[in-house]
């Protein structure tokens, strides 16, 4: 079991610059997350980011995650699903079976990534199923992999699928034709429309899926050697009732410090509940949350906190 000074369960804005923020107080960080970027990612084109000409969310996401691994910051690809207080701090759970302790919490996890909910999906997350194609798509090499989703999304992971010498599907519920269906064509991407993934087989990877015609209810098996989910986002914050206290739409309550209502647990961005829902707002209660983490290592340190000036600290 590994143990940090401060753990974020989160990767998107509010998450990475709560890392930034964090690693760069020469503590030591680390982020469970089962993507990179996020909502932002699904971002074709910001304007309004302070400091970055109009890029695209993806690109934005890039930058952030260069200044988090400069700063050290451990990057843990898993979903977390359970937490807990313990004598040293607390300890988080996550799907892959292993568990990560931390003096100081931040909930930044903001919507996580929509589940197929086929039959199996839990069981191969890590092994051939996965929610960030930029993640790990330098774990696929002249494979045949399916890409489940519409939009800029998906077409952002065939993209980056493509660079790795993979022959890439898409799928999707969807019958109708579109600009998508037609990028897809001038990219030479098979496009199967109006399926839904039934089940997902394997022995210890995956191997191939089954694949049901929603209007015909026919079912066939197409042979792959992963999938990457891009279906949107969702909030969850079931996992996390009754250890902080949550509002009637399922958001962290935080005061302006971003504290939580239990002491060394912090939130920021989408998942809190804070009104406006902005990047550079997620980013900004990222930071927020880090130096309210901060001071509060300090303090139990007996240390004094820090209010005005925060260059890099090593001692």
């Amino acid at each position: 079991m590994t143990t940090y000074d401060v753990l974020i369960v989160g990767g998107g804005p509010a998450g990475l610059s709560a890392a930034i923020y964090s690693s760069r107080q020469g503590f030591k960080t680390g982020i469970i997350t089962i993507d990179i970027g996020g909502q932002l990612t699904l971002t074709p084109m910001i304007e309004n980011y302070p400091g970055v000409s109009a890029t695209s969310g993806f690109k934005l996401v890039g930058v952030m995650m260069e200044q988090v691994t400069s700063f050290g910051a451990e990057l843990i690809y898993d979903e977390a699903i359970g937490v807990e207080e313990v004598d040293d701090g607390f300890r988080v759970k996550t799907r892959g079976g292993k568990t990560y302790e931390s003096k100081a919490l931040i909930l930044a996890f903001g919507k996580k990534p929509r589940k197929l909910k086929a039959l199996n999906e839990e069981r191969f997350v890590g092994r051939g199923v996965s929610y960030c194609a930029v993640c790990d798509a330098p774990f696929y090499k002249n494979k045949r992999l399916l890409v489940v989703g519409w939009g800029e999304p998906a077409l952002e992971a065939v993209s980056i699928l493509k660079r790795y010498d993979n022959e890439v599907l898409v799928a999707h519920e969807s019958r109708r034709s579109d600009d998508f269906a037609e990028k897809l064509r001038e990219l030479k991407v098979e496009f199967i429309q109006g399926v839904r993934v039934e089940e997902i087989r394997g022995r210890d990877f995956v191997e191939e899926v089954v694949l049901k015609d929603l209007k015909t209810g026919e079912e066939k098996i197409l042979k792959v050697n992963g999938i990457f989910v891009e279906l949107g986002y969702v909030t969850e914050t079931d996992w996390i009732k009754g250890f902080v206290e949550i509002d009637e739409k399922g958001e962290i309550i935080v005061d302006e410090l971003g504290r939580t209502s239990r002491e060394g647990v912090f939130a920021a961005g989408d998942v809190t509940d804070f009104p406006y829902k902005q990047a550079v707002i997620a980013a900004a209660q990222g930071a927020i949350a880090a130096l309210s983490a901060s001071n509060y290592l300090r303090r139990i340190m007996g240390k004094s906190e820090i209010r005005s000036d925060w260059r890099k600290l090593t001692g």
